[in-house]
C-alpha cells in the first residue's frame, strides 16, 4: 500500500504543481474548450487575482501532497478547488470526449486513495478535545 500512496502522491501533486505554475507562465498548451468553459475561465481571469490565488495554492497543495507528513493538509488546501474542477469538467466540458471524464476519475480516487489512508489524522482533526 506504501508504494500505491507514494505513486498517487507523485501523480496528484506533479499535476497540480504544474498546472499551478502554468497559471503564471502559460507553458501547457490550452485544452478545447466548449464556449461556456471559454467564457467560465475568461471571467475567472478577468477578475485580476483569482485566476493567480487558485494558480498558488495549487502550486503549494501540490507540494504539500508530495510529502508524506503533509498530505492532509494539501488535501484540505485542494479540495475546494478539486470539487470546483469536477464540476467545471462535468458541467461545462462533458461533450469535448472522454477527457474531462478521465480527469474526473483520476481527482476522485487520487483524493479517495489519500484521504482514506490518512483516516486517523483525519479523525484526529475533528476530534474534540
Amino acid at each position: 500500500m506504501k508504494q500505491i500512496d507514494l505513486v498517487f502522491r507523485v501523480l496528484l501533486g506533479t499535476v497540480f504543481i504544474l498546472f499551478g505554475s502554468s497559471k503564471f507562465y502559460a507553458f501547457m498548451p490550452s485544452p478545447p474548450m466548449t464556449p461556456k468553459a471559454a467564457n467560465f475561465i475568461a471571467a475567472i481571469i478577468s477578475t485580476g487575482y483569482l485566476w493567480q490565488l487558485v494558480g498558488v495554492l495549487e502550486f503549494f497543495g501540490g507540494f504539500l501532497i508530495l510529502s508524506r507528513k503533509t498530505t492532509v493538509i494539501g488535501l484540505m488546501i485542494l479540495s475546494p478547488i478539486i470539487v470546483n474542477i469536477i464540476f467545471y469538467l462535468g458541467f461545462l466540458q462533458y461533450n469535448i470526449g472522454p477527457a474531462p471524464f478521465v480527469m474526473i476519475s483520476f481527482l476522485l480516487i487520487s483524493c479517495s486513495i489519500l484521504a482514506w489512508q490518512r483516516k486517523e489524522q483525519w479523525k484526529n482533526l475533528f476530534q474534540p478535545k
